[in-house]
């Protein structure tokens, strides 16, 4: 849901719904919190159940809750594959429209009345509140990438799995970059290298359009996903547990990084006056080399164009690690108050084999599992794909911050921009942080 899951840098739900409009349709919002009435279950699945609770004789539906557009026929297969597997068994997917999809779930959870499986963003939530199955030990587990592997948890137990990511990086133009024979870079240096190389011959390196709010975060997570994560996966918990500062080399080093960018000159000179349509445009127009944007780009493209000449590269860190913003979407799951476990459990394999996962992913969604690779149209969407599986996934920087350090990050990003510096950011950023702690969702 590209949507909805972008959006927990700067705070769950404003960001991806301002960047990419409906890109899958049907109203697609679907995270919101579930009120906490029991207890999580405990007692985790038996990995043997699916191969052995599906194939008695009796007859028995399960239904699926979704909401997401139906594409490829991913649904109609699943249904079709488990009934020729399971001949006693029939599967009823319930679409339901995405702006209601939370409501309708959490009152059908609460009263007992929710379907056998569900798609959900709510995992944690709805795990805490005890209506969710622990599927500790499931097989699939270890095919997911550690960001959804970590996101599918709620107190060291797993809960589910998630069928896509989101991620940002950098766009460019490859007929540019062969006119200027430049090639993606391995190292922050050669970045730099290959930004000056591009404002020496008179081109605008990236172009941007701030003047969306939204659009701050799209190119600063590029660069803060490494210098948060890179050294230390455990950067924001440590934070949380005083272990670590937001006033520390972390975020006093992407504000640094996403300075020098700005000092130099390598964005558009008109980046705080124009907004993201404007910028995608003057890029696809070939005014700019690059665009720092989100993994729905290639598509939005693709409804603008034909043919662009568009590829995609991560920005390298500068110290440490690369590490690469793998945001969740999806979430699968099963109703612990399922009748039916076993099928259950039987079912949920059946939708996550890697060749029912390609069918989901094909010309969609990028995958969480790592064994996963879906075919695109677009030759960007594959060098993605291939990233995200060449490097360590990080939930979005920024996702355990209060509200209130978000908003202050990305008025010390506009600042830089207008030629403010960066100043005492991160110390103020500390304060905020402390003051508004309780406000952070661990």
């Amino acid at each position: 849901m590209k949507k909805l899951q972008l959006t927990t840098l700067f705070l769950a739900t404003t960001l991806v719904a301002s960047a990419c409009g409906n890109s899958n349709g049907n109203n697609e919002t679907a995270g919101s919190s579930a009120s906490s009435t029991a207890s999580a279950a405990t007692t985790p699945a038996s990995s043997s159940a699916a191969a052995t609770g599906a194939s008695g004789s009796e007859p028995f539906t399960l239904k699926v809750s979704y909401w997401a557009d139906n594409k490829n026929g991913y649904y109609e297969e699943v249904a079709k594959r488990f009934k020729e597997k399971y001949p006693n068994g029939t599967v009823e997917f319930n679409q339901h429209p995405g702006d209601k999809y939370n409501e309708l779930m959490n009152t059908r959870l609460a009263a007992g009345e929710a379907d056998d499986v569900l798609f959900n963003m709510n995992m944690t939530a709805y795990a805490k509140a005890g209506y969710l199955m622990d599927l500790s030990g499931q097989p699939w587990i270890e095919r997911m990438n550690d960001s959804a592997k970590t996101a599918a948890q709620f107190e060291g137990k797993t809960y589910g799995a998630f069928l896509e990511v989101n991620t940002f990086g950098v766009f460019y133009n490859k007929k540019i970059f062969g006119e200027q024979q430049l090639v993606p870079p391995t190292t922050w240096d050669e970045f730099i290298a290959l930004n000056e190389k591009l404002k020496t011959q008179k081109i605008t390196p990236i172009v941007e359009g701030f003047k969306d709010i939204w659009t701050l975060q799209a190119a600063y997570i590029p660069i803060a996903i490494s210098t948060y994560f890179g050294s230390n996966p455990n950067f924001e918990r440590d934070v949380y547990d005083g272990k670590a500062s937001v006033n520390g080399p972390e975020v006093t080093g992407a504000l640094a990084q996403f300075a020098e960018l700005a000092d130099k000159g390598y964005f558009n000179k008109n980046s705080l006056s124009i907004g993201n349509d404007q910028a995608l445009q003057d890029f696809i127009d070939g005014k700019a080399a690059m665009h720092m944007m989100g993994s729905w780009t290639p598509g939005v493209i693709d409804g603008k164009t034909q043919n662009f000449p568009l590829g995609f590269f991560i920005i390298p860190a500068k110290d440490g690690n690369t590490v690469m913003s793998a945001g969740t979407d999806k979430g699968l799951s099963i109703n612990a108050a399922t009748k039916h476990p076993e099928e259950a459990i039987a079912l949920v394999q059946l939708m996550l084999e890697p060749d029912m996962l390609e069918l989901y992913g094909k010309d969609n969604a990028l995958s969480a599992f790592n064994d996963v690779n879906p075919v695109f149209a677009n030759p960007a969407m594959s060098e993605i794909q291939t990233a995200l599986q060449a490097h360590p996934g990080h939930r979005n920087p920024g996702d355990y911050f209060p509200p209130s350090v978000q908003d202050a990050l990305n008025t010390a990003l506009t600042k830089i921009l207008a030629g403010g510096g960066v100043g005492d950011t991160a110390a103020e950023l500390a304060k905020l942080y402390e003051k508004d702690k309780s406000k952070v969702n661990f």
